[in-house]
């Protein structure tokens, strides 16, 4: 268990130099080491370089044509389109803890992944939904998110008894690996997976490479038709930057799954 805990840390410490912010200051302090070497044409280009990669990675321009690169994939379908399955599968990553000074869940953007869970099941397009989130070992909880996720599915109306919970899973590969596990014990023939869409490429591969039948029920777009194209398209964005972030976090995690053979 210790084994998998330090590939776990090292998977989500190691990109973190190759994202954008991390890539800049690395390059940024390479470049000063230089130019205190006496090496000031390197230097200058390692700087150059890093405010380059901040620049581009900063503006809505660059940031939206990377999310959509994910998010056409798989479009959201409207209720009328979706498919009717025996159960909807919900990954984590949707909720922040109810830690002080909150007094309730936290939600985001990805939180529309469980709206939209309940909304396939008021629909009547599945008969039960399964959740599945666990937490990471070295960040503070009170409880495992997919606890969080069902108290939520049920305050929106879906009840109890049809939801069932999987707390193990810290990681899209191992959402597949315990699911796959209740799928044979519940005899399931047929199942909605519900995430972001940015997110859906590499979980619907991955559950697919497990032999888990699952159509692909996409929430939380955040890319739409006719955005900005004027000068603030151009122009450094913190928001922009973030969803840079987390699209190359999606490109790197597929690249790293399919080497690993998780794809």
């Amino acid at each position: 268990m210790l084994g998998n805990d330090v590939s776990l840390f090292l998977s989500k410490l190691l990109p973190l130099f190759l994202y954008p912010v991390g890539l800049s200051l690395f390059l940024g302090l390479i470049g000063s080491l230089c130019s205190l070497l006496k090496f000031r044409r390197l230097g200058l280009a390692c700087v150059g370089s890093a405010m380059i990669i901040l620049w581009i990675c900063s503006t809505p321009f660059f940031a939206n044509r990377a999310i959509a690169s994910l998010e056409r994939q798989y479009p959201p379908r409207t209720m009328a389109q979706t498919a009717e399955a025996d159960v909807a599968i919900v990954l984590g990553g949707a909720l922040g803890q109810p830690l002080p000074p909150r007094v309730d869940v936290h939600l985001s953007n990805a939180t529309e992944r469980v709206l939209h869970a309940s909304r396939l099941y008021r629909a009547g397009k599945v008969k039960r939904i399964l959740v599945s989130a666990g937490n990471i070992p070295w960040i503070l909880a009170i409880k495992p998110e997919a606890e969080l996720i069902k108290e939520l599915l049920v305050e929106w109306g879906v009840p109890s008894e049809a939801i069932e919970i999987e707390t193990a899973s810290r990681n899209t590969y191992e959402n597949a690996l315990e699911i796959a596990r209740m799928w044979k014990v519940r005899g399931f023939k047929s199942a909605l997976l519900v995430t972001s869409a940015i997110h859906m490429p590499r979980a619907i591969a991955v559950f697919r490479r497990a032999d888990l039948p699952v159509i692909a029920s996409t929430a939380d777009v955040l890319i739409v038709d006719g955005g900005s194209r004027d000068l603030f398209a151009w122009l450094p964005d913190v928001s922009a930057l973030a969803g840079t972030t987390n699209a190359l976090k999606e490109w790197m995690g597929i690249l790293v799954y399919r080497l690993r053979g998780y794809l």
